[in-house]
């Protein structure tokens, strides 16, 4: 038995409903400015409602449901819902394509798919090709929509009995796509266990307690909003707070107003926050730490820091390891400044050579991770799932270092991945794309450097015989079949790629030749 015990989400919110019903749970500031709060026995209400009418819809324990909403209240009440009903949870990047869409709605056997107005002209265009799909709801709208339920007539009158769908808590939560080196992105399975147990894992490595108030402005369709914000929040019984969309101007404004006392931030927002006129109050709130990833400069750092009064607490983690495995550790040590920390609750780490040799500190090697939670493999993939995994050990296709203390430090990513304002890119995948161009013969993808998201994105393309084309149809092209921030901002046009004897692509002489900035960029 693990130390959640049966939990699964579900429980956990009927234990803290139980527990202090009147007690605001959510906080949500939409875009336009409006705020709106729940009590846990309002969300519990709503959950149910929901959850009822799902299960009335024919919805079965194990099916997947696709949620493809930004941050707001009707996803958090629709993430539990599907969870007390016994199926699992599929969260879709809000950003993906046409294809995109239709690739994770059939591969994840989707029987239902919950979004809001702005997305159904995605889904509209691939609506024909999903045809496990059978349940259809609209949230955020009053507007009848043709074969959509309104989520709003279900909220307001549907059945508000408590009845729970009894599973194991090694039972998926839900299916997270995640982009590695593959062509299509892969679907982790996360399980009720996992999920509880990062909760606690969490929740003990931030110090969390019930009076917290989590800022949530990362989307709630990745790991970091749930996993380092949601979930440990509701394991304590605090407070979300959720914000629908990220603005320089008014962020901390929100944040000092809702009396945050965590976050979590990226490169992309440190940096525009700073960029904002300084206030003379920027120092005065309740926010005690944030969680923050990726490499910025010291001087970005001390800025930070001495200005808004806020310690930056750093870690290291991946949708399968669901967020982080490592972090400072904020309560009972030391905070390092670039540093991923030591390893949280329940998680062991290795750094290895080639040979699986365990390295000395100092020396970088592959990060290897073992133990609780985890991810418990890849949706309908079992030759993926097998081949990242090491006699029990996940290869994270990452590289780092131990320091004399044991504290991990971030090297390199041997993966073909491309890290863009905190959204993971395989080039594989941008690659596919435009291999499939009738006129481009092959391409190959790197990254470049970004001074505000950290990495953008540049292809490097060579033409079919006798074709000419122009950067506007291959972005066009791009655009059509991928989300937006995977479209490459530069373009590259060569007459044959570097190979090896054996025909494999030498990215290092193009990332070399870049150098040179001969490219042509994209107006995006």
């Amino acid at each position: 038995m693990h130390a959640s015990g049966t939990q699964t989400l579900p429980t956990l919110l009927a234990q803290k409903t139980l527990a202090h019903p009147d007690k605001t749970v959510l906080v949500f500031e939409n875009a336009q400015g409006d705020v709106s709060t729940l009590s846990y026995a309002s969300l519990s209400l709503a959950v149910n409602r929901l959850c009822n009418s799902l299960v009335t819809s024919g919805l079965e324990p194990g099916q997947s449901v696709a949620l493809m909403m930004g941050n707001c209240t009707e996803f958090l009440v629709s993430w539990l819902a599907i969870n007390q009903a016994g199926a699992v949870m599929v969260p879709v990047n809000v950003f993906y394509a046409p294809d995109e869409l239709a690739y994770l709605l059939n591969n994840a056997d989707c029987v239902a798919f919950i979004s809001e107005p702005r997305f159904l002209s995605v889904y509209a265009e691939v609506a024909n090709k999903c045809p496990t799909v059978r349940i259809q709801i609209c949230g955020r709208t009053d507007d009848v929509t043709a074969e959509f339920q309104l989520l709003s007539d279900i909220l307001r009158d549907g059945d508000a009995t408590h009845r729970l769908v009894t599973i194991p808590p090694e039972a998926p939560s839900q299916i997270v796509f995640t982009s590695g080196t593959t062509s299509r992105p892969k679907g982790a399975i996360i399980s009720h266990l996992a999920t509880m147990l990062q909760g606690i894992a969490v929740a003990q490595v931030l110090g969390m307690n019930p009076d917290d108030r989590s800022c949530v402005v990362l989307p709630l369709f990745h790991v970091n909003a749930q996993f380092m914000s949601v979930v440990p929040t509701l394991t304590v019984g605090g407070t979300i707070v959720m914000i629908e969309t990220y603005s320089a101007t008014r962020f901390w404004d929100q944040v000092r107003k809702h009396d945050c006392t965590l976050m979590s931030i990226v490169p992309m927002q440190l940096r525009t926050m700073l960029a904002q006129p300084p206030h003379p109050d920027d120092a005065v709130h309740r926010v005690r730490l944030s969680f923050y990833a990726l490499i910025t400069t010291d001087e970005e750092w001390t800025r930070f820091e001495e200005r808004f009064g806020v310690r930056l607490v750093e870690g290291y983690g991946l949708s399968e390891t669901l967020g982080i495995c490592t972090c400072n550790p904020a309560v009972f040590g030391k905070v390092k400044r670039h540093c991923i920390g030591l390893p949280v609750p329940g998680r062991e780490i290795r750094v290895i050579d080639e040979e699986g040799i365990d390295q000395p500190s100092g020396k970088p090697g592959r990060i290897m991770i073992r133990g609780h939670p985890m991810f418990s493999g890849y949706f309908k993939n079992p030759e993926a799932t097998t081949a990242c995994m090491v006699e029990g050990w996940f290869d994270t296709g990452d590289n780092g270092f131990f320091d004399e203390d044991g504290y991990l430090h971030f090297f390199d990513r041997s993966k073909d991945v491309i890290k863009r304002a905190g959204e993971n890119i395989a080039a594989s995948e941008v690659e596919r794309v435009l291999n499939e161009h009738p006129k481009i013969a092959e391409s190959a993808v790197i990254s470049v450097p970004d001074p505000l998201r950290d990495e953008a994105v540049k292809a490097f393309v060579v033409l079919r015989p006798g074709e000419v084309i122009h950067v506007e149809e291959i972005q066009a092209w791009c655009l059509k079949h991928l989300a937006k921030f995977k479209a490459p901002s530069f373009y590259e046009f060569i007459d044959a790629l570097p190979k090896t004897s054996i025909g494999k692509i030498m990215k290092y002489k193009l990332k070399q030749r870049d150098k040179d900035g001969t490219h042509q960029k994209t107006d995006l």
